[in-house]
């Protein structure tokens, strides 16, 4: 059966609004899929989108999951119609490449075969949040991957090499958390204490109050061979938070936003990196004043193929054996039509360690 002309859509309107309107379902491109939605997942960026950057008629929305409805030219990583696939689009930028639709296109390399053990939202999580973490730690920071055969977690002792998460509870913190121990790091995160039991059910082996003004020197001074950072919130102070948490050598922090010039200044014997999931998409745009061009887009897109690519990425793998967990869903009712209650909800700072999942079609 073929997919219907027209779809529902989550798009912009005029003064940084959104509504569902009938659109043109998309066809797949070279090397694409087209994707009957099943569920998505919100993010921090789908309202600041909607509130502050897309112009009008663009449809809003990242995370997905969703059937395979049909294949462009060029496929070629042996996904077919009816497989169950999950990713994430760049939402409020294309008239027609957001998720929050009853159908969407993405490339077929860069969305992950969905193991049976998950269920649509809780693959639909592992979007912008998983491949965000995986693109900060193993590509930004360097951290060596776990092997594509690895059956268990290996053995954290504090003669492991450290990895501060800071914010472990959000939903980048804590696919980090999973990853990082996974690939053998003494994994110590902040979290407001309410959430200290989930990050260490995660693999923390250390949770700190992020509210306590003296955790970072406590962290740095606790361990001194500490070097490495994910800051995944980047923005009111966390940035120097992270830098000051760091050991007697310093190193490097990845960052979901742009820089802090107050971090920078604050000690130069740390590097603060700016990553970006976009750029794993493999098309170019900008971000502000900085644009992200075809040669690094290309690159990026290349380096996640490792992680994605169908049944292929050592993404399913660690899904599939069970060492990897979505987030924590919460289903929220009414379908593509109360999205816009979810992305209110969360602009309210109403979410805490849980991801907002709506079905889209069941």
């Amino acid at each position: 059966m073929s997919s219907p002309p027209k779809m529902q859509a989550v798009r912009t309107v005029d003064v940084h609004q959104s509504n569902v309107e009938l659109v043109d379902t998309p066809k797949p491109g070279q090397g694409e899929i087209l994707i009957c939605t099943k569920a998505v997942t919100l993010n921090p960026t789908d309202w600041k989108h909607v509130a502050f950057i897309s112009p009008s008629g663009v449809t809003v929305g990242c995370d997905f999951a969703g059937i395979v409805e049909g294949l462009g030219p060029g496929v070629s990583n042996g996904l077919k119609k009816g497989d169950r696939v999950s990713g994430f689009v760049h939402g409020g930028k294309y008239p027609n490449k957001g998720s929050f639709a009853e159908f969407l296109t993405a490339k077929a390399a860069g969305v992950m075969k969905i193991p049976d053990a998950l269920s649509d939202a809780e693959a639909a999580s592992m979007g912008i949040a998983g491949e965000t973490a995986v693109q900060a730690l193993f590509q930004r920071l360097n951290v060596k991957a776990p092997s594509s055969s690895i059956t268990s977690i290996p053995q954290i002792t504090k003669d492991s090499p450290k990895l501060l998460v800071w914010a472990g509870s959000t939903s980048v913190g804590q696919y980090a958390i999973q990853l990082g121990t996974i690939a053998g790091y003494y994994v110590i995160t902040t979290a407001s204490p309410k959430n200290h039991k989930l990050v260490k059910s995660l693999g923390a082996q250390e949770a700190h109050d992020y509210k306590d003004e003296s955790v970072p020197e406590a962290i740095s001074k606790a361990h001194p061979d500490l070097n490495i950072a994910l800051d995944c919130i980047s923005e009111n102070g966390t940035q120097s938070f992270c830098a000051r948490s760091l050991g007697t050598s310093g190193g490097k922090i990845a960052v979901l936003l742009a820089p802090d010039k107050n971090a920078r200044e604050l000690r130069n014997d740390v590097q603060i990196i700016h990553t970006l999931i976009y750029s794993s998409l493999g098309d170019e745009f900008s971000y502000g004043k900085r644009v992200y061009d075809r040669a690094e887009v290309a690159t990026d897109f290349e380096w996640m193929k490792l992680w994605l690519d169908g049944d292929k990425g050592l993404l399913h793998h660690l899904f599939a054996k069970g060492l990897l967990k979505s987030n924590k869903i919460k289903h929220m009712d009414g379908g593509i039509q109360s999205i816009h209650e979810g992305m209110k909800y969360m602009r309210e700072s109403k979410v805490s360690a849980e991801k907002l999942a709506y079905t889209i079609s069941a």
